[in-house]
C-alpha cells in the first residue's frame, strides 16, 4: 500500500490462481494484467502458475534485474528481527552489516 505504484492491494489472494478469481481481478479490480517476472513460478505440482492468464492473454512477463530479490530482502529484514529479539543487547551496526550484507547502504 505504500508503493505509489500501487492502486490497490488484495488481501489473502490466493497462490493459485483460479479461473474465478481472475475473472475477479479482469472485472472487479479491473486490472488489465497479470506481472511476473522472467523467472519461472511453479505451482507445488510443477504446473505454471500463470497458465490460466497466459492461455487468456492476459499475462506480461518482465525481466528479472539480477541481485534484486524481494524474497531475500523480507528474508534479511526477518533474519534481522529474530536476532534482534533474541539478544535486546545485540549492536544496532550488527544489525545494519547483516542487513545490508553485500548490498552496500
Amino acid at each position: 500500500r505504500a508503493v505509489k505504484w500501487v492502486h490497490d492491494v488484495i488481501p489473502d489472494a490466493p497462490y493459485a490462481i483460479t479461473e474465478d478469481f481472475m475473472n475477479k481481478l479482469f472485472n472487479e479490480y479491473n486490472i488489465d494484467y497479470i506481472i511476473h517476472g522472467d523467472d519461472p513460478c511453479l505451482l507445488p505440482d510443477g504446473t505454471d502458475a500463470y497458465a490460466l492468464a497466459k492461455k487468456a492473454g492476459r499475462y506480461k512477463q518482465i525481466k528479472r534485474t539480477e541481485g534484486v530479490s524481494t524474497t531475500d530482502i523480507v528474508g534479511r529484514m526477518l533474519l534481522c528481527v529474530r536476532e534482534r529479539s533474541a539478544s535486546d543487547s545485540h549492536n544496532h551496526s550488527s544489525l545494519r552489516r547483516q542487513f545490508t550484507h553485500g548490498h552496500g547502504q
